[in-house]
């Protein structure tokens, strides 16, 4: 397959643009609890998600704009992105404890069932890299 420089930009601005709208939908979430007087945070689900956005905008379009990086590596760089997104809404039903029947909450900041979702992405991230630079 002949994928182009142009094509990974174009699938990196449509995934940049659900990251986007995600991290303004759980930022508005985190507001509207504060202004209820309720702790607010920024759960590591949502880090993974800010990862994901570092990774397409440096690796997708930064470093191949400054000359810096070739397709292979634009393409690796999409593809971390795109595997951070993917793990992005599991983990944060983990901090949500949604993996389970309870009708509450533990209101952990870093609760076990995301703890476990971000342990497998880790372990899947590092998979990757080591088969993208095939260390």
């Amino acid at each position: 397959m002949n994928i182009e420089l142009v094509d990974i930009w174009t699938a990196a601005g449509v995934l940049i643009g659900f990251q986007v709208t995600s991290f303004v939908w759980r930022v508005s979430r985190e507001v509207e609890v504060g202004k209820k007087g309720d702790l607010t945070w920024l759960p590591p689900a949502d880090i993974l998600n800010l990862i994901s956005m570092a990774v397409a905008m440096v690796g997708v379009f930064v470093l191949p704009i400054l000359g810096l990086a070739d397709l292979i590596f634009i393409r690796f760089s999409f593809g971390l992105a795109v595997l951070l997104f993917v793990g992005y809404p599991f983990a944060l039903a983990g901090h949500y404890d949604m993996y389970n029947n309870k009708t509450e909450r533990s209101m952990l900041y870093f609760p076990p069932q995301e703890k476990v979702v971000v342990t497998i992405m880790t372990i899947l991230v590092i998979a990757y890299l080591l088969f993208a630079f095939k260390i």
